[in-house]
């Protein structure tokens, strides 16, 4: 160890004082050169940032349309959870995952439940596992159990809540915005194909207009499964 002249033992590999900030010597034990004491090095700076406050993270049901909103440090989702409980349903655990805001506002997800829970991002679909967890950057799609969300991440301070956002952009993409009339027409002509589960509300990425799905992988029921055949591809904005 290295002791410090003010009496604090620190790590042998330690240059500077733990408790007091003075350097430490060199070699061994020896007593620090007076006339640097008190001094701290001229490469550490003393002013620290203060942390930003961690956004809300937000989860939007594709079926149902309602929101529930995860304000930091996070918590437990499911049926016994900290964040609109009611909202899940029967085949949803009641602790099913846990999310968590880090110090620099960033989310991470859990899975903790019995039934499976996934990730959507881009095209692929990824499992969530106990002991894993995964971040949460805004835009996947979120399956808990039989229920699919849509991940967003929204400051405190952002005006509007998270439907009036979805219904806004809905709006500039439909040309009722005079804002849609700005937009690149590069960036409005740029689409992805989709098929949306009629049951589960699950996105299916297709390769264009006449793409179709057979069975809807994220259904139980096989009625369910098959349901999505009869559903037509559907454009979505590519950001």
């Amino acid at each position: 160890m290295r002791l410090c002249s003010c009496g604090f033992a620190n790590d042998d590999a330690a240059h500077v004082c733990v408790a007091c900030g003075n350097p430490l010597a060199r070699e061994g034990n020896a007593p620090e050169d007076p006339s640097t004491a008190g001094l701290r090095p001229s490469t550490q700076d003393d002013t620290e940032e203060a942390p930003r406050p961690a956004p809300d993270l937000l989860l939007e049901d594709l079926r149902a349309g309602t929101v529930v909103r995860i304000t930091a440090p996070g918590g437990i989702l499911g049926r016994a959870g900290d964040f609109s409980p009611d909202v899940f349903s029967s085949r949803v655990s009641g602790v099913h995952a846990v999310v968590a805001a880090s110090p620099d506002g960033r989310w991470t997800i859990e899975h903790t439940g019995r039934n499976e829970s996934s990730v959507l991002r881009g095209n692929a679909w990824s499992s969530l596992h106990a002991g894993a967890p995964q971040p949460l950057f805004g835009g996947e799609t979120l399956k808990l159990a039989d229920m699919v969300f849509r991940v967003a991440v929204e400051a405190p301070e952002a005006a509007g809540s998270f439907a009036e956002a979805t219904a806004a952009a809905a709006t500039s993409d439909a040309g009722g915005d005079a804002s849609a009339t700005s937009r690149p027409a590069a960036c409005a002509e740029a689409v992805a194909w989709s098929v949306r589960c009629p049951v589960c509300g699950t996105e299916h990425a297709v390769a264009d207009a006449d793409g179709r799905v057979d069975a809807c992988t994220f259904c139980s029921d096989p009625f369910d499964r098959a349901a999505i055949a009869r559903v037509s591809a559907r454009p979505r904005p590519v950001a």
